[in-house]
């Protein structure tokens, strides 16, 4: 009798954990991993239409596939950002042209026209394109609440009871703070950082110069100190939690082991196997999530990426026939779109570490 108290006591402190931070019900069920596929756009569905969230995937396999299915459908990109391109190395020389014999009217009168021109130019692209990095940082945020919930719940029947709940926890703290960061904030100031640089491109003035420094900085500050303190709590927590729940694991299989007469050992090695299958479901809802997020942001990411190199390499060219104001206009304007791919980035980056952290945890 007293064998089975203690048993039944070291059951309870094992399971004390998840219901101390309980999960909520349907987020603990993962009958539900259906949802996973089904809450995903048509075409992301059909790009995995092969693999499914129970099931191990060649990870590495399908990267390649989805990657240069994305790069094969940017042409359209590719092409209007070229054209885009061409108008503003228009616009410049065109500038530098009229300033051949500069007087102090006409290198202001030109400084305007031209900084308005090019803002007027690049103006509907970066509207496209802002409105592309808002949309995918919606799917991402709208998609995470269905991917977190079933990692936690794989994690904790795989035997991480504690990493579980406190994975879960930190990634959707940080996950919401930054996605509300960046679409109800940091976005919106793009178009701010844009009249700014254009102003500071026609005026001349110190003042919006430190203003646009001050802004950039902002943005760029927001986002990296977001991401250190998230990868900072995920790792101490993965650990911290990890050693927490191997332990317990250990403590109850020795308990049932050598407590139970006859079938103790038959019980231990059961449970080895049922953890075992548990940590193999665990890292295919995993591998699938990390996939279904990479096909979800692939397209804006190329996109975003391609207008940003093109902008790049036009402010180079540009710094041989352009006046020096449009120059440093057309190289703000490729730290803006800059700063929208590393608002991309940070919230793809945020989701993938929580997948890796869910897949490393260890019991």
């Amino acid at each position: 009798m007293k064998k089975l108290l203690i048993i039944f006591a070291l059951a309870c402190m094992l399971c004390g954990n998840a219901f101390a931070t309980e999960l909520p019900d349907e987020q603990a069920d993962l009958a539900g991993t259906d949802s996973l596929v089904q809450e995903l756009p048509s075409d992301v569905q059909n790009a995995l239409s092969d693999i499914s969230p129970t099931e191990s995937t060649d990870f590495w396999g399908k990267f390649k596939s989805i990657f240069f299915d994305a790069l094969g459908g940017s042409d359209g990109a590719l092409k209007s950002g070229l054209a885009l391109c061409a108008s503003l190395l228009g616009i410049m020389m065109l500038c530098a042209i009229v300033n051949v014999q500069p007087t102090k009217d006409i290198t202001g009168a030109t400084n305007i026209a031209g900084a308005l021109a090019i803002c007027a130019a690049c103006i509907a692209s970066f509207h496209s394109t802002i409105n592309l990095a808002m949309d995918m940082v919606r799917s991402l945020t709208d998609y995470s609440t269905f991917l977190l919930p079933a990692m936690a719940s794989a994690t904790a029947m795989s035997g991480g009871l504690t990493s579980a709940s406190a994975l879960y926890a930190g990634t959707v703290l940080f996950s919401n703070i930054l996605m509300q960061l960046i679409s109800k904030l940091l976005l919106p100031v793009i178009y701010f950082y844009l009249a700014v640089a254009t102003a500071e491109a026609a005026m001349a003035n110190d003042m919006l110069t430190q203003l646009r420094e001050f802004i950039g900085w902002l943005i760029s500050k927001s986002l990296r100190i977001i991401l250190y303190i998230f990868t900072a709590y995920m790792t101490l927590t993965g650990v911290i939690s990890g050693t927490a729940d191997a332990t317990s694991v250990r403590t109850m299989k020795a308990a049932v082991s050598t407590m139970v007469p006859v079938v103790g050992s038959i019980l231990s090695d059961s449970s080895d196997t049922l953890l075992a299958g548990a940590a193999l479901l665990k890292n295919s809802i995993g591998i699938f999530g990390m996939i279904a997020v990479i096909a979800l942001c692939i397209t804006p990411f190329l996109r975003v990426g391609i207008q940003y190199i093109l902008l790049k390499t036009t402010s180079a060219v540009s710094g041989i026939v352009g006046m020096k104001s449009h120059v440093s206009l057309m190289k703000n304007f490729s730290a803006a779109m800059g700063y929208l791919l590393g608002m991309c980035g940070a919230c793809v980056l945020m989701l993938l570490i929580s997948m890796v952290c869910f897949l490393r945890v260890v019991v």
